[in-house]
């Protein structure tokens, strides 16, 4: 599977206003980034069964996308569940909601947006909803839809706008790239940018 990523600025100034920008979450890591569909699950207070059926059937290169009410009483997600989606080939996860073994989820580099730490476990009881639109930041993120995030920021983009975006954040990219070698030839940065007088 070929995967592209893009950075939130670059796909921020593709999308031309297009994309949604979800607050209130934190990478578990600074270098932590993802771009992928959304898969999608909400938990019941306390329960994380919804996220352990969703990683059993996300498809390969998607994104957990898990509304946990933002509740930080319980790790919904940890080592073990990052283990596995990268196993899977799932590109991270993005949780209004508690984790747990940051730590060792930061050493093993799956991407992580999150609401905070609990160490507890979760019930595993009630499924919550799978595969249903969910509201994260006061977004609403439906499955398919695309989600990039990295230390800037997390955006949202319709399945329907994503291919003309992501077709502006390449081209964006290219140029950027043409800037950076240039950077890399001793060029200073103001004799490549059209600065006012």
């Amino acid at each position: 599977m070929t995967i592209s990523f893009f950075s939130t600025p670059e796909v921020l100034e593709a999308a031309d206003g297009t994309a949604q920008l979800v607050h209130g979450l934190a990478p578990i890591a600074v270098t932590a980034a993802l771009c992928g569909p959304a898969a999608t699950c909400a938990c019941p207070p306390g329960d994380n069964l919804a996220i352990h059926r969703l990683l059993a059937q996300a498809p390969e290169g998607s994104v957990l996308v898990v509304d946990a009410g933002s509740r930080t009483d319980c790790g919904h997600f940890g080592e073990l569940a990052g283990m596995d989606a990268e196993n899977r080939g799932i590109q991270g996860l993005v949780i209004a909601g508690a984790i747990r073994d940051g730590g060792a989820l930061a050493v093993l580099g799956f991407p992580v947006f999150h609401s905070g730490f609990a160490p507890s476990s979760c019930a595993k009881e009630r499924a919550g909803s799978l595969n249903e639109p969910v509201t994260i930041g006061g977004i609403e993120i439906a499955p398919g839809d695309q989600v990039i995030a990295d230390s800037d920021a997390i955006l949202v983009v319709s399945a329907t706008d994503w291919l003309a975006v992501a077709a502006g954040a390449q081209a964006i990219r290219e140029a950027e790239n043409g800037l950076r070698t240039r950077l890399l030839q001793g060029t200073h940065l103001s004799e490549l940018l059209d600065l006012p007088e």
